[in-house]
């Protein structure tokens, strides 16, 4: 009889991001995601199909867990400006060890995407939708505040933020100074949101 082994696909999913988050996707070997999921390749192949398989649950797993949990704690209550710095500048606020995880794991997949299968570039896509139409809610909210810069409407700068929020992903991966970011989220701020507020 075959012995019995648990599975923690939750585990697996979350170890196997680490790996593809700090390495990317390409740098990945399968002896390295056997390894950090600690299943053996027959298993590695009976619950995720292949690598691709693999990334693309992870790709959801990561936006369905760590994305939107990053949403809802900074951009569903509280003031809204004060929210919409956070939700910008906890992404890159992790330890040495952790660097990695500065840039979004979005930003990541993205530039890899020509080496993924197509879902991924849908996976990007929504979740960046979901991104913005979080943004977009948390300025609505705050509409009689006068938030947004004049002449701006709520979706050009919702659309703006998705944007900044985009590359700053990308520079805190190329320079993990907390002090510059910090000072490239409020003069990024300073455009999009009217200064006044």
């Amino acid at each position: 009889m075959g012995r019995h082994t648990s599975f923690n696909k939750d585990k697996a999913l979350d170890n196997a991001l680490a790996l593809f988050w700090s390495r990317g996707f390409s740098a990945s070997s399968l002896r390295q995601l056997e390894e950090a999921t600690d299943l053996h390749p027959g298993s590695l192949y009976y619950h995720f199909k292949n690598k691709e398989g693999l990334y693309l649950q992870v790709l959801q797993y990561y936006i369905d867990h760590y994305l939107q949990l990053r949403i809802d704690k900074h951009l569903s209550s509280g003031p809204p400006l004060e929210g919409l710095r956070r939700f910008l500048t906890a992404g890159y606020r992790h330890s040495r060890d952790r660097q990695y995880q500065n840039c979004c794991f979005l930003a990541c997949t993205s530039t890899e995407l020509h080496l993924l299968p197509d879902q991924a570039a849908e996976l990007v896509r929504q979740a960046v939708d979901r991104i913005q139409q979080a943004l977009l809610a948390q300025i609505l909210n705050s509409a009689e505040k006068n938030l947004i810069a004049p002449g701006l409407s709520s979706t050009d700068a919702a659309r703006e933020l998705t944007s900044f929020f985009l590359g700053l992903q990308l520079m805190a991966r190329i320079n993990p100074n907390q002090h510059q970011l910090d000072l490239l989220v409020k003069r990024s701020l300073g455009h999009i949101l009217n200064p006044k507020t």
